[in-house]
């Protein structure tokens, strides 16, 4: 079966807060997939596990941006949806810290429940106006599997943003709260992908990405069941 976008939630956390909610539409189906990206605009917040918990939060990345501090900072999270499904998910900054942001969330179904799903790691940014999703030499992805990516930075805006090759924007971002920040897909098979794109203005970008197995069969090669993380180009 292979993996399909039940539906995505964006939410805009435009005042400072503690509590960082993402409401879906409907309710996600016990089963599915729950996929929560969260990019913050104020320096020096780090989110704590969304609540309800939709299983093991087995899918947790950090991408931080290697300038000292945590202004370009984005999580994601995921996990496979257990007990009674729910609409809404809620992130709470630690130690009481208020801050801004926005949420990018994922429903997703035919997912292979067996295969990790993600890593920690800092990516290595460059000063430039060209920029990639995944770092070379790439993944391969067969038919009826996914890439989730999401990249960033710490200015206001990109400039003129192209979508990274191959992948779907969901979510684009130029202004604060958030500063600037990608968030999108690839459904597309083949090898080596990488999703190049160019923003008008040379920026330090970041960005990480999650890869999910169709369940059933597939299986993306050696390189998508080891699950990679990184990537940003030069």
């Amino acid at each position: 079966m292979p993996v399909a976008v039940v539906q995505t939630k964006t939410a805009t956390i435009s005042t400072s807060t503690a509590t960082h909610p993402v409401t879906f539409n409907a309710s996600v189906s016990v089963g599915n997939w729950v996929v929560i990206i969260w990019r913050q605009g104020t320096a020096n917040r780090s989110p704590g596990t969304p609540v309800p918990s939709a299983g093991t939060w087995s899918g947790v990345q950090d991408f931080l941006a290697s300038n000292g501090t945590n202004a370009g900072r984005i999580y994601c999270f995921s996990a496979q949806q257990t007990g009674s499904g729910t609409d809404t998910y809620t992130i709470t900054l630690t130690g009481s810290n208020a801050g801004t942001g926005v949420i990018q969330a994922y429903e997703l179904s035919g997912v292979d429940a067996t295969t990790p799903r993600g890593s920690s790691g800092t990516q290595t940014p460059a000063s430039s106006t060209s920029w990639k999703v995944i770092a070379t030499p790439g993944i391969t992805l067969t038919d009826g599997d996914l890439i989730i990516g999401a990249g960033g930075e710490n200015n206001a805006n990109w400039g003129t943003l192209t979508t990274p090759s191959g992948f779907t924007t969901r979510l684009n971002t130029n202004t604060s709260p958030a500063t600037s920040t990608w968030v999108g897909e690839n459904a597309t098979a083949g090898s080596g992908i990488e999703g190049s794109a160019t923003i008008t203005n040379s920026r330090v970008v970041y960005s990480g990405y999650q890869v999910f197995l169709q369940s059933g069969g597939g299986g993306g090669g050696s390189a998508a069941k080891n699950l990679l993380l990184l990537g940003v180009g030069a």
